[in-house]
């Protein structure tokens, strides 16, 4: 049986020149969802509203059965985010900030910080103020991920990361999902990420979610066909997406249904190529942005 860590219905919230949602999304025990989309699309906004950063003008949130607005304290205690909220503490050492988080935390593990400073090579010394991006975004993932939560809530956590610590945050958060029993909602940009750690992919666009699927589903469905010519009923096909030429080809994005038809058709396939994530989230994106 699935089991819903996270369940959202009908959240909204509006700006002045921008509204998100209602936005309706499903998180299961043992899933990494990534959201994507163009700047501006909202998934800081969402991952703001989770943790009641901030407030929603309608719609509900769900933890493990339970509304977070009134189990605030107990969803927090569960739940890490990294999501750029320390800028106003930059005149604290790392030392004192780490103090300062832990505080809230009953399952904070000293002996993991540790750990992971090594891990990270973080001077504890600093002020985190004078730190470069990618330290910030290093002892934010720290942070995070040192109280063992059920959840984290990431936004775009290897942005600016030096290489050798962006391999290492991916194999921090491999470890993290290793179980079955945790969860991830990350934001990012990363195409790697999303390979090796998201099992679903979400695509945000101007505050509305337009896309949504397991990523093994775009594996197994999406891909290009050459073909020897394209007739009326093919390109008309509610699975065929576009269609070029030089040589002829076309996308689907239910290779199953479109082989089945071209055969019908006595239409001839020269080659298969299946697609990669990428090519279908820039599809969408580009496709709702037209």
């Amino acid at each position: 049986m699935n089991i819903s860590v996270l369940d959202i219905k009908g959240l909204t919230k509006h700006f002045k020149r921008f509204t998100l949602g209602p936005l309706d999304l499903q998180i299961e025990k043992g899933t990494a969802m990534g959201l994507v989309g163009a700047n501006g699309s909202g998934k800081s906004t969402l991952l703001r509203l989770l943790m009641n950063i901030l407030q929603p003008d309608g719609g509900t949130i769900e933890f493990l059965g339970q509304r977070t607005k009134e189990n605030e304290t107990e969803f927090k205690e569960r739940v890490g985010y990294a999501g750029e909220l320390l800028e106003p503490f930059g005149h604290v050492t790392i030392k004192e900030l780490s103090s300062m988080v832990s505080y809230w935390y009953p399952k904070w593990d000293n002996h993991r910080y540790e750990h992971f400073l090594k891990r990270y090579n973080i001077d504890e010394g600093a002020k985190y103020g004078k730190c470069s991006k990618g330290t910030k975004k290093k002892v934010e993932f720290i942070f995070s991920i040192c109280h063992d939560p059920q959840l984290l809530l990431l936004d775009e956590p290897s942005v600016g990361v030096d290489i050798s610590s962006q391999r290492k945050i991916k194999e921090d958060l491999m470890s993290f999902m290793e179980n079955g029993e945790k969860s991830i909602i990350m934001a990012t940009h990363a195409i790697d990420e999303i390979k090796s750690i998201c099992d679903i992919i979400t695509v945000l666009h101007e505050g509305r979610i337009i896309y949504s699927v397991n990523k093994d589903e775009i594996y197994e469905n999406w891909a290009r066909i050459w073909v020897s010519e394209v007739r009326e009923q093919i390109a008309r096909h509610p699975n065929v997406l576009s269609i070029t030429g030089s040589p002829l080809q076309l996308v689907t994005n239910n290779l199953r249904a479109v082989e089945e038809e071209l055969r019908k058709e006595q239409i001839s396939i020269t080659h298969i190529q299946r697609l990669a994530v990428e090519e279908v989230l820039e599809h969408y994106i580009e496709t709702n942005s037209a």
